[in-house]
């Protein structure tokens, strides 16, 4: 006799897929036809920016209600986003992290890989929303980076970055931060958001499969954190690196307290 779980399982993995497609289909759209038609039309380039990811926005939203939909991942938002200038730092494990931030920082200048230019899919994207290329392995990458991010900021965006680098191992301890938004932060005394993201279980993460993705269903938990400015911190750890440490530090605090709401 065949189980429920084993008619279940595959078809879980045929949403997943599908809504895999959805996202690439939704990307491109934006990207090659819809973001570019906008940002041709309008009259000012902070302008374009803003009506252009005001409509990825509504894309972004419309996926996540997918997936929930489906049933294949539960989001909960808890807290309030930052509503002025500043760095927006979270954990990283999951490869949903970005898409889900869009939610509350539509229109915030994001951080991405070098790697990402040569993606069919998002390629267009991140170079049409005028997001900042990470490092890219040359001597100049982290005062480029600096110096770009310091412009967003002046400018009165938000900066979103997963200062890990790189998805994180586990989903309770997030890996060492890189210092190099922090700088921008402290620079122009601005405040950084931890934002603490949880997933149960831990999925889409690294080196995990979409098909590990469709065997359960999953949940997702976005905090955002009181934002701290480095003027917050003891004297002696006013710096861009107490300022990463204190971040991460507030967030591996939260994982903590969300992983044991869990077991309650």
């Amino acid at each position: 006799m065949i189980s429920l779980k084993n008619i279940t399982i595959p078809f879980r993995i045929v949403l997943t897929a599908y809504c895999f497609f959805q996202f690439a289909v939704q990307v491109l759209w934006l990207s090659k036809w819809a973001m570019p038609k906008i940002i041709k039309g309008a009259q000012h380039n902070d302008e374009k920016r803003k009506i252009a990811l005001e409509t990825a926005q509504k894309h972004v939203k419309f996926y996540l209600k997918t997936l929930s939909f489906f049933r294949l991942v539960d989001f909960n938002f808890i807290g309030n986003p930052m509503a002025t200038a500043g760095v927006i730092a979270g954990n990283h494990p999951s490869i949903l992290d970005f898409i889900v931030l869009l939610v509350d920082f539509p229109n915030a200048v994001c951080i991405y890989k070098s790697q990402t230019n040569s993606n069919p899919i998002l390629a267009d994207f991140v170079k049409t929303a005028q997001y900042i290329e990470g490092m890219d392995g040359s001597s100049g990458s982290s005062k480029r980076i600096i110096s770009n991010c310091c412009s967003s900021l002046k400018k009165q965006y938000q900066i979103v970055v997963f200062p890990e680098g790189t998805r994180s191992k586990t989903a309770l301890s997030p890996q060492r931060f890189r210092t190099t938004l922090f700088h921008a932060a402290a620079q122009l005394e601005l405040p950084v958001q931890p934002v603490a993201i949880y997933c149960d279980p831990l999925f889409l993460g690294k080196n995990q499969s979409w098909i590990e993705f469709s065997s359960a269903k999953n949940n997702m938990t976005i905090s955002y954190l009181d934002p701290v400015s480095i003027s917050d911190l003891p004297a002696e750890e006013q710096t861009a690196r107490g300022l990463a440490l204190h971040t991460r530090k507030l967030i591996k605090e939260e994982l903590k307290r969300l992983d044991s709401l869990k077991k309650e």
